[in-house]
């Protein structure tokens, strides 16, 4: 049985001539959008990790992978699971970065952290949504 870090090389190289990294919501379709979005919105670390996708792969813009890895980490320090777990691929296959286990672990780690706190928010805004239905539902029948 693989460990877990050699079950997760072996799915990153199957994948390894796409485009490397994750974003959320949508991935930009141009390098203005996610700049754009980027801009207006400077506390936003999926903007940020968005417009970093872009520049780590050259997405409408020549590739600026050292730049990018800068924005990653800026975004992963407020929070941004998808650039955590983009720093954590780097460190984990040495992609601009030395190759550093100890870096690669705290940075899933830390995506992970953000993953579970971004569930819980979306169950309680679920459970707040029933809430406001059933309310809602109880003043029509009055």
């Amino acid at each position: 049985r693989p460990s877990s870090r050699e079950a997760m090389a072996e799915f990153w190289l199957k994948v390894r001539d796409g485009y490397v990294g994750m974003s959320y919501n949508h991935l930009p379709q141009s390098m203005p959008e996610a700049a754009d979005v980027a801009e207006a919105n400077p506390n936003d670390g999926m903007a940020a990790n968005n417009h970093a996708w872009c520049l780590f792969n050259g997405i409408g813009t020549p590739k600026q992978q050292k730049l990018a890895l800068k924005m990653w980490r800026k975004a992963a320090d407020k929070g941004n699971g998808g650039a955590s777990y983009n720093m954590a691929y780097c460190y984990m296959f040495g992609v601009v970065v030395k190759q550093d286990d100890q870096m690669c672990s705290d940075f899933f780690a830390k995506y992970h952290r953000c993953r579970v706190h971004e569930r819980q928010l979306f169950i309680n805004n679920q459970s707040a949504l029933q809430a406001l239905d059933k309310e809602n539902e109880d003043n029509k029948k009055k």
